[in-house]
């Protein structure tokens, strides 16, 4: 058997899974565990979809307040600002919430880490990486989605989740966030498990940009091309 070439950068072992690499390692996760507590690793799925339908999921900016509706009662989201920089992108959120009662308190505490209008910033770096950077008053949170293809239509999905603890009841809460997150990527998962694939698109909707961002580099990847999606 051929030996799996192995990196190792600070705490990550990453490889390529023998292929040729097409892009470099980001510094990203080197930079985020030198600041940030690692409490652990949630989420993890194998699902019966392509990488496409898996990428455009989770880059579609709509999805928040229908498939997490119930969860995080998303009123709107609204996409204020995108930074195309090729095969790495920014996109600002603003997404108002319903305020949740008391008993979805009790149930579920990690509902106190989320205000209002959640402000989001998501870093995408296509094709394998999704980063969330979350702030409020009681932690920072940077919540690490990664996206891989294990055969033509199986993907698999797990996140890192890293936080920085601005007051007492953020470490309270670690066990609750794990979980919000794996009810996130659970819902997901029975999404991608329904959708009609290669339907044609005959309705262009709004704050589809991160999906078109998404398309673009899956067609040219590694080359990136024309347009530039920022706004």
């Amino acid at each position: 058997m051929q030996p799996l070439e192995l990196v190792i950068e600070g705490d990550f072992v990453w490889t390529y899974g023998g292929y040729e690499p097409k892009i470099s390692i980001p510094n990203i996760m080197n930079e985020i565990a030198v600041d940030y507590e690692f409490i652990g690793a949630t989420g993890e799925r194998s699902i019966a979809t392509d990488i496409l339908s898996l990428l455009l999921n989770m880059h579609d900016y709509n999805h928040q307040n229908g498939t997490h509706r119930e969860l995080f009662e998303i009123e709107e989201v609204q996409v204020k600002k995108f930074i195309d920089e090729g095969l790495h992108s920014h996109a600002y959120l603003t997404q108002p919430r319903k305020l949740p009662t008391f008993w979805e308190i009790v149930k579920n505490p990690a509902q106190l880490a989320m205000p209002k209008i959640l402000e989001a910033h998501l870093e995408n770096f296509f094709p394998f990486m999704g980063l969330m950077h979350g702030n409020n008053k009681l932690l920072s949170l940077k919540e690490c989605h990664f996206y891989l293809p294990e055969t033509e239509n199986q993907s698999r999905v797990f996140v890192l989740i890293y936080m920085k603890a601005h007051s007492p009841i953020a470490h309270l809460i670690k066990k609750n966030l794990l979980k919000l997150i794996d009810v996130v990527i659970e819902q997901d998962a029975k999404i991608l498990s329904k959708i009609y694939t290669n339907t044609p698109q005959k309705v262009k909707l709004n704050n589809e940009v991160g999906m078109d961002w998404v398309r673009r580099n899956f067609e040219s990847f590694p080359a990136v091309t024309e347009p530039n999606l920022s706004l």
